[in-house]
C-alpha cells in the first residue's frame, strides 16, 4: 500500500496515469513429499545396511489484486473532503496546521496554493498567507486557546475568552475578516469572505490532495531538462521551488541508486523515489494521506478482472 501510494504521487508529478490496486485475497497451498532410500555396504567381515530419507514441505502463497476503477471509484476520489472528515481527523490527534494545509483549498478567500490540486501549474500560486494562518491556528491550539466541537448541529471553532488579549488570535481574525469578539465561529462548506461571521471553507478532493503532495517530488535534473515535468516559474520568470509550499508537510527525494535509509521507496523511470526514514514530518503526512484515502475511497469496489500472482514474483 505504501509503495503504491508513493508511486502514484510520483506518477502524478510526471502527469502519468495513477493506478490503484486492492488486495482481494491471499491464499497459500502446502505440499509435502518424501523420499526413502536404502544402501548396503558388504565387506569381508561385517555388512552394513543404511536407511535414509527426506521430507520436503513446500508452501506456495498467491495474492489476488483487484484494480479499482469505474464511475463509483472515480466519483469518490473526486468528491471534496467535508467538514466532518476534517473535524474527525483533527479530534483524532492530527495537527490543525498539517490538516488545513493538506485538505483545505481556500478559507474565507485566502487561498492555499490554489491550482496545485491538479497537474503542476506553470505559474507559482499564492500560499504564504494561508500557510501562516495554519501555523497560527496550531500555535493557539497548543496554548489551549481553541477547541473544536458542535453547536446547534453545526461544526464550530471555539476560542477561550483570554484569546482576546492574544495577538495571534487578533491577527488570525483580521486576516479572515472575522469579529474577534464572537469567539465561536461556525465552519461550513461555502464561499465568501467571512462577512456572515463564519469560517467558509473549500476543500480539496482526494485526487486534489494527491496532486498537491505530488509537487513535493524532487525530480532528477535530467528529467527536468528533457521536459518530462512542468517547470513552475515565479513572478520573475525563475524556476519556483515547491518546497516553499510543502516544507514541513512532505518531501519525496530522488536518487539514481537504491536509497539506504528509506521508509518507503519505489523505482520509476530509471530513478529511485523515496521518503527518508528520518523525515518524521513526511512520514506523518504519509500516514495521514493513507487515512484520508481510506475515508474517501476505502469502500469503493469494482467488478473488473482479478490479477493473481505468486508472492515474490
Amino acid at each position: 500500500d505504501d509503495r503504491q501510494m508513493l508511486l502514484n504521487l510520483v506518477r502524478l508529478r510526471y502527469r502519468d496515469q495513477p493506478m490503484f490496486l486492492e488486495v482481494g485475497a491471499l491464499n497459500t497451498q502446502f505440499s509435502i513429499s518424501n523420499e526413502v532410500n536404502a544402501s548396503t555396504v558388504l565387506g569381508q567381515g561385517d555388512s552394513y545396511l543404511g536407511v535414509g530419507g527426506t521430507v520436503i514441505a513446500t508452501e506456495t502463497p498467491t495474492v489476488s489484486y483487484t484494480p479499482l476503477k469505474g464511475a463509483d471509484f472515480v466519483q469518490r476520489i473526486l468528491t471534496p473532503i467535508n467538514v466532518n472528515t476534517l473535524f474527525l481527523l483533527n479530534t483524532s490527534g492530527w495537527s490543525s496546521e498539517r490538516l488545513f494545509r493538506l485538505v483545505v483549498d481556500e478559507m474565507n478567500d485566502v487561498g492555499n496554493a490554489q491550482g496545485s490540486n491538479g497537474p503542476t501549474p506553470s505559474k507559482a500560486p499564492a500560499y504564504k498567507e494561508f500557510k501562516h494562518l495554519a501555523f497560527l491556528l496550531r500555535e493557539m491550539s497548543l496554548e489551549g486557546l481553541v477547541s473544536r466541537g458542535s453547536y446547534n448541529n453545526q461544526k464550530v471553532l471555539s476560542f477561550e475568552p483570554e484569546a482576546l488579549d492574544h495577538p495571534q488570535y487578533l491577527e488570525w481574525c483580521d486576516a479572515l475578516g472575522l469579529n474577534p469578539d464572537k469567539l465561536v465561529f461556525p465552519v461550513m462548506l461555502a464561499t465568501g469572505d467571512g462577512s456572515n461571521g463564519s469560517i467558509n471553507v473549500n476543500f480539496r478532493s482526494l485526487a486534489g490532495v494527491m496532486y498537491f503532495l505530488s509537487q513535493s517530488v524532487q525530480v532528477p535534473e535530467e528529467d527536468v531538462a528533457a521536459g518530462r515535468v512542468t517547470v513552475t516559474t515565479d513572478e520573475t520568470g525563475q524556476p519556483f521551488d515547491w518546497q516553499q509550499v510543502t516544507e514541513g508537510i512532505l518531501t519525496i527525494k530522488s536518487s539514481p541508486t537504491p536509497p539506504e535509509n528509506a521508509a518507503v521507496a519505489v523505482n520509476y523511470r530509471n530513478s529511485w523515489f523515496y521518503i527518508d526514514d528520518s523525515d518524521l514530518d513526511s512520514k506523518s503526512t504519509f500516514v495521514l494521506l493513507g487515512q484520508v484515502y481510506q475515508l474517501q475511497a476505502g469502500d469503493a469496489k469494482s467488478a473488473v478482472p482479478v490479477l493473481t500472482l505468486p508472492v515474490g514474483s
